[in-house]
C-alpha cells in the first residue's frame, strides 16, 4: 500500500508582546498577519497604541495560580473592537475607544500605559499634534479624546472645534489636559464643545474617572474651578437680571438653555431633545429675548447662574 506524507502544517510563531513580555501563539491581526489588516489600522501612528488597542494581553482570562506567561488559546478572531478591523470574530461590547492628542511623548505613554489597562476602555490612537490627527480621528472616531494643553487657551478651544467639526468627529467627546482657572474658562471651554478638563498631575484613578465620566457624556472639571473675579458693577448687573422663573420662559426653552450651558452646538441639542436644528434656534432665541441675553455665551452663563445646567 503506497504511503503518503504529509507535509506538517507550520507551527504558529510565538510572538512576544513588546510591554509585558509574554508569549503569544496567536498571530494578532493588526500587527504581523498578512493582508490589508496592517493598512487598515494605518490611522494608528504610535505601535504601541496598536498593542494597547488589540488587548493582547487579556489578564482578566488568566486562571488563579498560574505564573503570568501562561495564556489560555485565544478566542476565534480579534476582539479589539476596533472600529475598521476586518476579523469577524466577536466584539468588545461597550469598550470606550480612547484618543490621544498630546505633544510630549512622556505623556502620551503615561496616558497610555494608564489607559489601556482600565478594562472596557481602549487607547485607538495618538498624535503630537492636532493636524497629525485631523484624518485619524476622523477615521477611528473615538468616544473621548484627551487634548494636551497648549501654550493659550485659546488655541486649545480652536483644536476643539476643529477636531469636533466635519473634519474630525462631532461626536467624540474632548476634555482638555489643563486646568480651569476659574470659572470663566469653564465656560469657554464647554461653548466650545469640550466636555471638560483635569491636569495630568491627578491621581491615576481620578483620570480614569474623568474618562468614564466623559465617555457616558457628563461634564467634567477637575479640580473644580475658583470663582472668577467678581466686579461691583457686574454684581449689580446680575442682581438685576431676573430670575428664569419670572422670565415666562417654556418649558422647552428652559431645556434648550440647560444643553447650550453644557457647551452642545443646536445642531446636539436637537439630536438631545429630538427637535430639529431650526426648531432649536427658535426657542434659544425666544429664551435669549425673554432673558435679555445678547448672545450664545451671555446665555449660557446666564442659565449657569441659575442652575438651569443641572
Amino acid at each position: 500500500m503506497p504511503y503518503h506524507f504529509r507535509e506538517p502544517a507550520p507551527k504558529a510563531t510565538a510572538v512576544p508582546h513588546p510591554l509585558t513580555g509574554v508569549e503569544s501563539g496567536k498571530q494578532p491581526c493588526a500587527v504581523i498577519a498578512p493582508g490589508g489588516a496592517r493598512s487598515v489600522h494605518a490611522e494608528i501612528d504610535n505601535p504601541l497604541d496598536l498593542i494597547a488597542g488589540h488587548q493582547l494581553l487579556a489578564e482578566d482570562r488568566m486562571p488563579a495560580g498560574r505564573p503570568l506567561p501562561y495564556r489560555l488559546p485565544e478566542p476565534a478572531g480579534c476582539v479589539c473592537g476596533h472600529p475598521l478591523c476586518p476579523d469577524t470574530g466577536p466584539r468588545a461590547a461597550a469598550t470606550t475607544r480612547v484618543f490621544l492628542v498630546e505633544p510630549h511623548p512622556v505623556a502620551r505613554a503615561g496616558l497610555r500605559g494608564v489607559l489601556g489597562l482600565v478594562p472596557g476602555m481602549t487607547v485607538v490612537g495618538s498624535s503630537g499634534d492636532t493636524d497629525r490627527a485631523m484624518e485619524s480621528v476622523r477615521r477611528v472616531r473615538p468616544d473621548v479624546l484627551l487634548l494636551g494643553g497648549g501654550a493659550r487657551l485659546a488655541d486649545d478651544l480652536a483644536a476643539v472645534v476643529r477636531l469636533r467639526g466635519p473634519e474630525g468627529h462631532p461626536g467624540a467627546r474632548v476634555l482638555l489636559l489643563r486646568r480651569a482657572e476659574s470659572t470663566t474658562e469653564a465656560s469657554r471651554m464647554l461653548l466650545a464643545g469640550a466636555s471638560g478638563c483635569f491636569p495630568l498631575d491627578l491621581p491615576e484613578e481620578q483620570i480614569i474617572g474623568a474618562v468614564s465620566l466623559a465617555a457616558g457624556g457628563a461634564t467634567v472639571f477637575l479640580p473644580a474651578p475658583p470663582p472668577a473675579p467678581v466686579h461691583a458693577a457686574s454684581l449689580a448687573g446680575q442682581a438685576a437680571e431676573p430670575p428664569p422663573q419670572h422670565c415666562g420662559l417654556t418649558e422647552r426653552e428652559r431645556e434648550v438653555l440647560a444643553q447650550l450651558a453644557r457647551g452642545l452646538s443646536n445642531a446636539e441639542i436637537g439630536r438631545e431633545l429630538a427637535l430639529a436644528e431650526a426648531t432649536v434656534k427658535k426657542h434659544l432665541t425666544q429664551a435669549m429675548r425673554k432673558t435679555g441675553q445678547s448672545d450664545r455665551l451671555r446665555a449660557a452663563l446666564y442659565a449657569h447662574r441659575h442652575g438651569l445646567a443641572g
